[in-house]
């Protein structure tokens, strides 16, 4: 009897070994389904395959962002060669600049930054006491060449004319010569006095344009607004001296309009007149309107500026003009300024 539970004994011993020596890919993953789950029938799955799933789920999801990507960009790009459209563009003006035309030193200021000014509007007054007195000494010496030029008219007026022509009876001859030269001097005096008044009339003339000089010197003290516009980019304080030509203000001119940078292999669906539809930055809930002003002209050597790189060559950007229907910015005119970048897409007629 020993001897037969000894031989029991090593026979499990055995079969245990075999077992720990089965490959972890023959093991078996046992799953209770649904359906056979109320008479306990058991469904062995594979362990290989049940890791095998997760990943073949990655895939296909993989797979179908991919293709969904493609098809978008796909459309994307019928869009644009349907609707040429760029996000290269921005807002500009025209901007005039407010230069001093002399020198001096600043005393008043009477408007602000971003103030809408109208043309004649006081921007700075300038010290004026050196250009008053200028002026008066232009006047005063106007006054003298005045003086001159009349005492050389009376001048002439005063020159004795001795009598000339035949004598009814003979003279002597030293009397005869005697007129003869006092006739060449009153002559000679005569045509002195005459340039003399001519010389006084010239420098009438130039003290007048000196005196009109010191008056228009005088006139720029104050620095009035030619356009309209709005006051940007201030520059200067009260107390600084400025010098001509010095840029104080800048003033831009209301009117608006966008610079749209398309690539040159869109240039072929946009004309002038087509609509355009605008979408600011700055407002991105409001939608404007525009049209296709004009094409910008680019130098045939001009090597420089935006480029989109293609497949086969650098395409430029070309810069085209697009006015702003005036309907579409009312109540916007004064918050819309230079440099706020925009989205235009053109609609094809």
């Amino acid at each position: 009897m020993e001897r037969v539970d000894s031989l029991q004994q090593h026979a499990q011993q055995v079969t245990g070994v075999e077992e720990q020596k089965t490959p972890v890919e023959e093991q078996e993953v046992t799953a209770i389904t649904p359906a056979a789950s109320n008479s306990n029938t058991k469904t062995r799955v594979p362990l290989s395959q049940s890791r095998l799933l997760p990943i073949v789920a990655i895939g296909v999801i993989l797979g179908a962002g991919a293709i969904a990507s493609g098809i978008y960009a796909y459309r994307q790009w019928q869009y644009s060669q349907s609707f040429p459209q760029t996000d290269n563009a921005y807002i500009t003006a025209d901007i005039y600049p407010v230069t001093a035309r002399v020198s001096g030193i600043v005393s008043q200021i009477p408007v602000n930054e971003n103030q809408v000014v109208t043309p004649g509007t006081l921007l700075v007054k300038l010290d004026s006491q050196d250009y008053q007195v200028s002026v008066a000494q232009a006047k005063a010496s106007l006054e003298l060449a005045k003086q001159q030029a009349a005492l050389a008219q009376k001048k002439i007026k005063n020159v004795p004319v001795p009598a000339s022509g035949s004598q009814p009876f003979p003279i002597d001859s030293n009397i005869q010569a005697r007129q003869n030269f006092l006739q060449a001097q009153a002559t000679q005096q005569r045509d002195i006095s005459e340039q003399q008044y001519k010389t006084a009339l010239a420098a009438i003339a130039q003290k007048q344009a000196e005196v009109k000089k010191a008056e228009l010197q005088l006139s720029y003290t104050n620095i009035n607004a030619i356009v309209p516009g709005k006051i940007g980019n201030k520059n200067i304080q009260i107390g600084q001296r400025v010098e001509p030509g010095q840029t104080l203000f800048t003033v831009v001119q209301p009117d608006p309009w966008i610079i749209g940078n398309f690539p040159e292999n869109q240039l072929e669906k946009i004309q002038a007149g087509q609509r355009v539809n605008i979408k600011i930055a700055a407002f991105p809930s409001r939608n404007f309107a525009g049209k296709v002003d004009s094409i910008a002209l680019i130098p045939s050597n001009n090597n420089t500026g935006n480029s989109v790189n293609s497949n086969t060559s650098n395409i430029r950007r070309i810069p085209v003009k697009i006015m702003f229907e005036p309907g579409s910015i009312k109540g916007y005119e004064s918050r819309i300024t230079p440099g706020m970048s925009a989205v235009v897409k053109v609609i094809p007629k």
